[in-house]
């Protein structure tokens, strides 16, 4: 964003500074904008693109995580070595 921004002031200052008429400066502004919001949209739309391929590959990564858990077992194993050797529950009251 902060790119946008410096973009938008450094092309503002140039076309200020340019010797021309304030029409055609006013023109130049107009193009220069409507060409920056373009820019703009589309780099927003790919962000967006990018944003719900990274949470569709996160929720698959997940899912992938939990199925190699349940297939190992050690969930599993760690409860039952807890129940036989009195760990892993709640303390016993005296």
């Amino acid at each position: 964003m902060g790119f946008l921004i410096g973009l938008l002031t450094g092309a503002v200052v140039a076309l200020l500074y340019a010797p021309k008429t304030g029409d055609m400066t006013r023109e130049e502004l107009r193009i220069r904008s409507e060409e920056l919001k373009r820019r703009a949209d589309e780099l927003q739309k790919i962000a967006n693109d990018l944003s719900q391929q990274a949470q569709v590959k996160g929720r698959e990564l997940v899912d992938e995580a939990k199925r190699q858990w349940d297939k190992s077992g050690v969930g599993q194993r760690s409860t039952e070595t807890g129940a036989r050797t009195g760990q892993g529950g709640p303390p016993a009251k005296s």
